[in-house]
C-alpha cells in the first residue's frame, strides 16, 4: 500500500486525471476546428497520437519531480519537511474542476451550437411563366445518402442495394426541414474510397448515411449508420434482418430513425408524403422488378432502356395500381429517342398513356407530369407544356432534373435568361452533375456570361465531358480571344473536314475570308448540302448564303423541334440565320408566333407591328 500512498502523495493520480481530461478536450476541439481551417484528417490523428505518447512521460515526470518555491526539483533532492505537495495537489484539484467545467461547456456548445440547426428549402412563388426558385440553404440538418454496398454473394443484386439507397433518399427529400444531397451527387462516390469528411465538404452536408445490403433468396439484411461528418461521430446505427416482404417496414424504420436522430420535425402532410414514398406498392415481387428496371434505365443505351421498359411492364402486370412503375415506364419511353432510332411520335404514343395512368393513381408524381409536358411540346402545345412543368416543380421543388429540363425548354424557346435562372437552381441542388454543368456552359455562353461559362466548362472537364464542355463554350472562347484553344480542339477531331477549320479561321482572318467562298463551293460540289456535325450552316451564312444555310438546318430535323430551336434561338453562331425567311416560316409552322404574342417574345426577338417581328444578329 505504501507505493500507492506515495503515488497519491506525489500527485501522480491527479496529474493523470488532469492530463486525460485536458487531452480529451483538446481532441474534441481539434476534431472540429482542423477541418474548418483546411487541415487534413491526418492532423487530428497526429494530435491524438502525440497526446497518447505524452501520457506516460507525464506520469513519470509527476513521480520523479516536484514543484517547490524555488522551482522544479528532482523529488529525491527535496526535504520531506519542506515539501509542498499538499498545496500542489489542491491546485491540481482546482485545475481539474476548471477543466471539467470547460468539458461541460463544450458539451453544451456541441449540442446546441455545433450540431446542425434546422433549416428549410422553400420554393418561391411560381410565376405564370413557369419559373420556380429554391432558396439557398446552409448545411445544418443536411444529409447525403451514399449508395449502399452490395454484400450479396450474387453481384447481380447490385440493383437491390442501389434501389434501397435511392428509395431512402426519395423518402428523406420529402422532409422540408431537411436538406438532402441529390442522387447524382451522392452516387458519384460509388466504388470510391473517399473519406467521409471530404464527401461532406464537397456535397455541403453535415451528415452521411451509409450502409450495406445482403440479399439471399427471400431474406435481406440491411445495415445502416448515420455519421456526423464534422465530429466523425456515429449518431445512429442499426442492423435489420427480415424477410423481403418486410422491406417497406425496414425503409420506414430507417427513415424515421434518421429524422429522430437529426431532430427534424414532421408535420401531418410530410408524414403522409413519407408513407407514400416508403410504400409504393404492397407487392414485393413487383417492387423488385421496378428496382431492376430503374437500375437498367440508369445505364442508358438502347438495350438497357428497352430492358427497363419490359421490366416496368412486368411490374405493372403484377400490380396495376403501382403508380411509380407507370411513371418510370413513361420516362423510359420519353428518353428512348435520344438513344435509338425510335421516332418522337412512337415514344410519345407510349409515354403519354403511362404518364396519365401514373397521375391518376398519384397526382403528385413530378416526372410523370414532366413527360406530359414533353408530349405537349411534341404537339406544339407550348403553354400547356410549360404549365405541366410548373405543376411538376410545385410538387417536387428540390428535384434538380425538373429544373434542368425546364431550363432546356426555356433555352429552346429563346428565353435565355429564364433558362439560366432555372439552371442555377438545378446546379445548387446537384453541383456535381455532369449534365447540369454542361448545360450551364451552354446557357451562360448564350447569355454572354463568359466567365461563368468558362468556369463551368472547367468543372465539366473534371467530370469527364471535355469535348462537350469546349463545344458549348465555343462562342465564349471566341469573345475572350481564345482562338488557339478552339483551333487546337478542331484539329484534334478526326471526323471534322478541313473546310470546317477553314470556316473558323475565316472568322479571325480577313484574308482567309476572301478565299472561303471558293473553298465552300468546292466542298459543295463534292458533298452536296450534307451537314454531319452542325458546323456547315454557319459557314454558308458567313459567305452570304443565308437562305441555303437555313434549308440545311431544317432538312434533317423537320420533326425535331428541340434541335431546330436550340440552334436558331439560343446559339450565337446562328445570328445570321435568324434573319432568314426560313426561320420565320419555321416559327410559324411550329405555332410559336401565336404563343409568343400571348406569352412574351424570346430574348433576341421582338415584334414589329401586329404581324411581323425581328431578331437580333
Amino acid at each position: 500500500m505504501s507505493f500507492f500512498k506515495e503515488l497519491k502523495r506525489r500527485n501522480v493520480f491527479r496529474v493523470g486525471i488532469a492530463y486525460t481530461v485536458t487531452s480529451w478536450l483538446l481532441i474534441q476541439v481539434t476534431d472540429i476546428v482542423f477541418p474548418r481551417i483546411g487541415l487534413p484528417d491526418s492532423a487530428v490523428t497526429l494530435v491524438i497520437a502525440l497526446l497518447a505518447i505524452g501520457f506516460i512521460p507525464a506520469l513519470i515526470f509527476a513521480w520523479a519531480f516536484e514543484m517547490t518555491p524555488e522551482g522544479i526539483k528532482r523529488e529525491k533532492d527535496v526535504d520531506r519537511t519542506q515539501s509542498i505537495t499538499p498545496q500542489t495537489g489542491r491546485k491540481l484539484d482546482r485545475m481539474i474542476i476548471l477543466i471539467l467545467a470547460a468539458v461541460v461547456t463544450w458539451f453544451l456548445i456541441d449540442e446546441y451550437y455545433l450540431e446542425p440547426q434546422e433549416t428549410a428549402v422553400s420554393t418561391a412563388a411560381v410565376t405564370s411563366a413557369g419559373d420556380a426558385a429554391v432558396e439557398s440553404t446552409d448545411t445544418a440538418k443536411s444529409i447525403a445518402v451514399l449508395p449502399f454496398v452490395n454484400m450479396s454473394a450474387d453481384a447481380e443484386n447490385e440493383y437491390f442495394s442501389d434501389g434501397i439507397s435511392e428509395e431512402l433518399l426519395n423518402v428523406l427529400v420529402k422532409v422540408s426541414t431537411l436538406h438532402v444531397a441529390s442522387r447524382t451527387s451522392s452516387f458519384s462516390y460509388k466504388g470510391k474510397d473517399t473519406p467521409i469528411s471530404q464527401i461532406a465538404r464537397e456535397l455541403k452536408v453535415d451528415n452521411i448515411l451509409e450502409g450495406s445490403v445482403r440479399k439471399a433468396g427471400n431474406r435481406v439484411r440491411i445495415t445502416a449508420q448515420l455519421i456526423n461528418a464534422n465530429s466523425d461521430r456515429h449518431i445512429w446505427s442499426e442492423t435489420y434482418e427480415r424477410e423481403l416482404d418486410d422491406i417497406f417496414d425496414i425503409q420506414e424504420e430507417i427513415s424515421s430513425s434518421i429524422v429522430t436522430a437529426l431532430k427534424v420535425a414532421l408535420n401531418v402532410e410530410e408524414k403522409s408524403a413519407i408513407d407514400r414514398g416508403v410504400r409504393p406498392t404492397e407487392n414485393t415481387d413487383a417492387y423488385e422488378l421496378y428496382l431492376q428496371g430503374r437500375f437498367a434505365w440508369r445505364q442508358r443505351q438502347e438495350e438497357n432502356i428497352r430492358k427497363s421498359i419490359d421490366l416496368f411492364e412486368q411490374a405493372i402486370a403484377m400490380d396495376p395500381s403501382f403508380a411509380r412503375a407507370y411513371e418510370a415506364l413513361a420516362v423510359a419511353w420519353s428518353v428512348l429517342p435520344s438513344w435509338s432510332d425510335t421516332s418522337n411520335a412512337e415514344a410519345s404514343s407510349n409515354a403519354k398513356p403511362a404518364a396519365i395512368n401514373a397521375l391518376q393513381l398519384d397526382p403528385t408524381l413530378s416526372e410523370a407530369r414532366a413527360v406530359l409536358a414533353e408530349v405537349a411540346f411534341d404537339n406544339h402545345h407550348w403553354a400547356d407544356g410549360i404549365d405541366q412543368y410548373r405543376q411538376a416543380i410545385n410538387n417536387d421543388p428540390r428535384n434538380p432534373t425538373l429544373h434542368q429540363w425546364l431550363c432546356e425548354v426555356f433555352g429552346y424557346l429563346g428565353f435565355n435568361a429564364k433558362s439560366l435562372e432555372q439552371l442555377q437552381i438545378a446546379y445548387e441542388l446537384d453541383p456535381t452533375s455532369p449534365v447540369i454543368n454542361q448545360s450551364m456552359v451552354w446557357m451562360a455562353s448564350a447569355n454572354r456570361e463568359d466567365d461563368l461559362a468558362l468556369k463551368h466548362a472547367a468543372i465539366t472537364r473534371t467530370l469527364g465531358l471535355s469535348d462537350r464542355a469546349l463545344f458549348n463554350s465555343w462562342e465564349s472562347l471566341v469573345r475572350k480571344g481564345e482562338w488557339d484553344t478552339i483551333l487546337e480542339w478542331l484539329e484534334s477531331q478526326d471526323d471534322l473536314p478541313s473546310i470546317a477549320i477553314s470556316c473558323f479561321r475565316a472568322r479571325q482572318d480577313p484574308a482567309m475570308m476572301e478565299q472561303l467562298p471558293v473553298l465552300v463551293n468546292e466542298y459543295l460540289s463534292d458533298h452536296g448540302d450534307e451537314d454531319p456535325g452542325g458546323w456547315f450552316p454557319p459557314c454558308l451564312a458567313q459567305i452570304g448564303q443565308v437562305e441555303r444555310a437555313a434549308s440545311v438546318v431544317l432538312q434533317p430535323v423537320k420533326d425535331n423541334w428541340s434541335v431546330i430551336l436550340r440552334f436558331w434561338l439560343s446559339d450565337p453562331a446562328a445570328s445570321l440565320l435568324r434573319q432568314s425567311k426560313a426561320f420565320r416560316q419555321a416559327l410559324g409552322d411550329l405555332g410559336l408566333l401565336d404563343f409568343y404574342r400571348q406569352y412574351g417574345w424570346p430574348d433576341l426577338c421582338r415584334p414589329v407591328g401586329e404581324d411581323d417581328f425581328i431578331c437580333d444578329k
